[in-house]
C-alpha cells in the first residue's frame, strides 16, 4: 500500500512538471491578448512634403568697367655708371658725391688732377703757333715764287716752282697741331666729371686720393625726373585694357591711360599717380606674359603729407580697363561648379545654366550668358537636383559685399 502511494506521488509530480509550463504560457498569452485588445487605436499620419526656400537675385543687363590689379618694382628710367675718360688721381669730390646724394644736371661730381692735361694743352698751343708761323712763311715764299716767275719765266710754272707742295704741307701740319690742341683741351675738360642729368647716387665706389684709369666705375647714378614700373599682365588681363591708348600715339597724347599706385611707406599706405606709356618689346619666354610700363613723373617731389616714390619700392597698381557692355553683375555666391549658375524658372524649379565669366573680384562675378529677368540662386547648394520644386525669395540688394 505504501508503495502504491509513492507511485501515485511520482506520477503527480511528472504530470505537474509538463503541465505547469503549458499553463503559464497559456495565462501569458491570455494576458497579452487582453492588453492588445484594450489599447486605444493610433491614427497613422502621412508625411508632409517640404519645399526648400531659395534666396536669389534678379539678373539685370548693365555695363561695367573692370579694374586690373598688378604688382611691380619701382626703378629709374635712366641708370648709368659714372666712368672717367681720362686717367689720374682724384683730388676733389662734391659734397653730394655720396650714396643717396642728390645732384643737378651739369654739376661737378669728381675732379681728376688736371696738371698733366694742362701741360699737354700748353704744348699743343705752342705747336699750333709754330705751325701757323711756318704756314705764314710758306705763303710768303709761294707768293714770292709766283711773282719771280711772272717777271722772268715763260709759259706756265710748275706746282713745284710755285711751292704748292710745301704750302699744302704747312697747312696740313697746322691742321694736325690744331687737332692735337682740341684733343688736349677736351682731355683737360674731362678731368671734371659732371652730372649728365638731375639724379641721385645709388652707389659710390671711389674717393679722394684714389688713382683711376679709363673705364673705371666711379659710381652708379640714376635720374629722378621719371620712375618706371614694369607690370607683367596675362593675355586675359591685356584683353580688358584699351590698348589703343597704349599703341596709338595720338590717342595716348589726348587721353593717357592713368593708373593709381599704392605702397606702404613710413608706416602708412601711400598713393601716387602714373600713366601707362608703352608695352615691353617682347613676351617673357618663361612666364608668357607681356609687361606694360608705367611712368611716374617727378617721383621725388614730396608734397605735404606725401612720400617719395623710391627705387626698389614694391607697389600695387590699379589699372582701369575698357568698359564692358551687356554684362550681368552677380554676387560671387551665385557661382556654381565654377562655370555655372543655378536659375529658378517660371515653374519655381531649379535648373543649371552655363555662363561666361568676364571678370571677377572677391565679392562679385561679371558674366555673360543670361537674360534680363532671370532669377539666379545665391543660396548654398550641396547637391543640385534638376527640376526640384523650390520657394523663391528675393535677397536684399546689398548682398555680396562691396561693389567690384
Amino acid at each position: 500500500m505504501k508503495k502504491l502511494i509513492i507511485r501515485k506521488n511520482d506520477l503527480l509530480k511528472r504530470t505537474l512538471k509538463w503541465l505547469l509550463p503549458i499553463i503559464v504560457i497559456g495565462v501569458g498569452l491570455a494576458i497579452s491578448s487582453v492588453i492588445r485588445n484594450s489599447r486605444p487605436e493610433v491614427a497613422i499620419a502621412s508625411p508632409e512634403k517640404t519645399i526648400a526656400i531659395i534666396r536669389g537675385v534678379i539678373a539685370e543687363k548693365s555695363s561695367f568697367q573692370p579694374t586690373i590689379h598688378a604688382q611691380g618694382t619701382v626703378k629709374a628710367k635712366q641708370k648709368i655708371e659714372l666712368v672717367p675718360e681720362v686717367a689720374g688721381k682724384i683730388i676733389w669730390v662734391s659734397p653730394d658725391f655720396a650714396e643717396g646724394g642728390l645732384f643737378s644736371e651739369g654739376g661737378a661730381l669728381v675732379l681728376i688732377d688736371p696738371r698733366n692735361y694742362q701741360f699737354a694743352v700748353s704744348r699743343a698751343r705752342a705747336s699750333v703757333a709754330d705751325a701757323r708761323n711756318i704756314l705764314t712763311l710758306e705763303m710768303a715764299e709761294a707768293e714770292l715764287a709766283k711773282t719771280e716767275w711772272e717777271e722772268l719765266g715763260k709759259g706756265d710754272a710748275s706746282a713745284l716752282v710755285l711751292r704748292e707742295p710745301q704750302l699744302e704741307s704747312a697747312r696740313a701740319k697746322l691742321a694736325s697741331a690744331e687737332a692735337d690742341l682740341e684733343r688736349a683741351e677736351l682731355d683737360l675738360e674731362r678731368t671734371t666729371l659732371k652730372a649728365p642729368f638731375d639724379g641721385r647716387i645709388e652707389e659710390k665706389k671711389v674717393d679722394i686720393g684714389q688713382y683711376v684709369s679709363l673705364g673705371n666705375n666711379l659710381a652708379v647714378l640714376y635720374s629722378t625726373d621719371i620712375a618706371e614700373i614694369l607690370l607683367p599682365l596675362t593675355d586675359k588681363e591685356l584683353g580688358k585694357l584699351d590698348l589703343q591708348l597704349i599703341y596709338d600715339d595720338e590717342a595716348a597724347a589726348l587721353k593717357p591711360l592713368a593708373v593709381k599706385l599704392f605702397a606702404s611707406f613710413g608706416g602708412k599706405r601711400r598713393s601716387w599717380n602714373g600713366n601707362i606709356v608703352r608695352t615691353a618689346g617682347t613676351v617673357d619666354l618663361n612666364s608668357r606674359m607681356l609687361s606694360v610700363i608705367v611712368e611716374v613723373k617727378n617721383p621725388y617731389q614730396v608734397h605735404e603729407g606725401a612720400a617719395p616714390l623710391l627705387n626698389g619700392l614694391f607697389v600695387e597698381v590699379e589699372i582701369p580697363g575698357k568698359e564692358m557692355q551687356d554684362v550681368f553683375i552677380l554676387p560671387r555666391s551665385a557661382l556654381h561648379n565654377q562655370t555655372q549658375v543655378v536659375l529658378v524658372d517660371k515653374n519655381d524649379t531649379l535648373r543649371s545654366q552655363d555662363i561666361e565669366i568676364i571678370h571677377s573680384t572677391p565679392q562679385k562675378i561679371i558674366i555673360r550668358g543670361l537674360k534680363d529677368g532671370d532669377r539666379v540662386n545665391i543660396s548654398p547648394l550641396e547637391i543640385l537636383i534638376e527640376g526640384s520644386k523650390v520657394k523663391w525669395q528675393l535677397a536684399s540688394k546689398d548682398i555680396g559685399g562691396d561693389s567690384p
